[in-house]
């Protein structure tokens, strides 16, 4: 858009400063959780092996969430055709199919790239358990951690996901390109190939494969073991819903104002329920796992719970905000009036921000004792 409406584009360098972010949240949780193992939490990095396994875990989730995000945007950009869109010439419906069709572009290279940082995640926690380093994991040491540990199994069932999210994206854009070149010239019915099948079976492959490895985790283990991982799931899916679905409209949809004032008011209400989900469920895992209340002031453990909560504080601050002074401009954009949405996606890059705190915290948090 022009005068006054300039269209906002987000390249790599969103998702490469959020990983940057998430990556130091990760090395420094990692450095404070371990301060209940030895001086300077040494114990923690042993060998350099327990701070891979965390960044290995970082890149996990992050990939997985994204994922997630991309799979949920086509149930918030809907593909039915509003009035407005039908009067302008179909012009709304090829905006929509060309945001689908590069996110599940984008879906395609995070499903394969979530698969590899499983396998990696895998080999890094068969050598962190077996005492070695890296290289000296025998392939029978990491088939006995894939097949016999329930953390092994678990990172098993997320590499399954995760291709299948990738085949379920890839075959969306194979059903573009056939509707494309059965309709070479375009126009309406090449445009009726809107959104992917059963996008719902993508989001549930994503959410199942981001629980495999914290049900798996520490709550498995705890005296109260169904109400702990029943928390956990909960705390994940929630999670994962909130900060993908935010990744997905700030880096799909960005460039498309109308698609932004259809998704967003939908994500928002999403969100609200998630992050109200996040903060219950997360105070009740901080119960089940941390000993007395004075556990988090005294381990680094529940510094790392109080930093996490703090963040989560931020966060609903932003979100509050957000909503109650720029959702209101998204019925100008919607319909092609002036407004500018620059100060929507730095609200929006903002939140994304300290997601990736979080969510660092989180991968440390994953590692460490209390």
């Amino acid at each position: 858009m022009r005068s006054g409406a300039r269209t906002v584009r987000v390249g790599w360098a969103l998702p490469a400063g959020l990983g940057l972010g998430a990556l130091v949240a990760v090395l420094v949780g990692t450095w404070v959780g371990g301060l209940d193992q030895g001086g300077a939490g040494v114990g923690a990095v042993r060998s350099g092996v327990g701070l891979a396994v965390a960044v290995a875990r970082l890149a996990t989730d992050g990939l997985g969430a994204a994922g997630i995000g991309l799979a949920l945007l086509p149930l918030l950009v809907d593909g039915r055709a509003t009035g407005r869109e039908r009067a302008g010439a179909d012009a709304g419906a090829r905006a929509r199919s060309a945001a689908l069709r590069s996110a599940a572009r984008l879906g395609v290279q995070l499903g394969a790239g979530w698969a590899i940082a499983a396998l990696l995640a895998l080999w890094l926690q068969a050598a962190d358990a077996a005492g070695t380093g890296p290289f000296d994991v025998s392939p029978a040491v990491l088939g006995d951690y894939a097949g016999e540990i329930a953390a092994g199994r678990g990172l098993l069932l997320t590499l399954g996901c995760a291709v299948l999210l990738m085949c379920l994206q890839l075959s969306a854009l194979v059903r573009w390109a056939r509707a494309a070149s059965a309709h070479p010239g375009g126009g309406s019915r090449a445009g009726q190939v809107d959104r992917p099948r059963y996008p719902e079976l993508a989001v549930g492959a994503g959410l199942l494969g981001m629980l495999a490895g914290p049900v798996t985790g520490h709550a498995a283990g705890h005296d109260s073991h169904d109400p702990a991982v029943l928390a956990i799931a909960l705390h994940v899916v929630a999670a994962s819903g909130w900060v993908g679905g935010l990744l997905a409209v700030v880096l799909v949809l960005a460039g498309q104002p109308r698609l932004v004032a259809v998704a967003l008011p939908r994500f928002s209400t999403v969100a609200g329920y998630c992050a109200g989900t996040v903060a219950v469920t997360g105070v009740l895992s901080a119960v089940f796992r941390l000993p007395t209340p004075v556990a988090l002031v005294n381990t680094g453990y529940g510094l790392l719970v109080l930093a996490k909560a703090a963040c989560l504080v931020v966060l609903l601050g932003l979100g509050w905000r957000a909503r109650r002074r720029l959702l209101g401009r998204m019925a100008g954009l919607a319909g092609g009036r002036s407004g500018s949405p620059a100060p929507l996606a730095r609200w929006l890059g903002l939140e994304l921000v300290v997601m990736a705190v979080v969510f660092g915290l989180a991968a440390a948090l994953a590692g460490a004792a209390p």
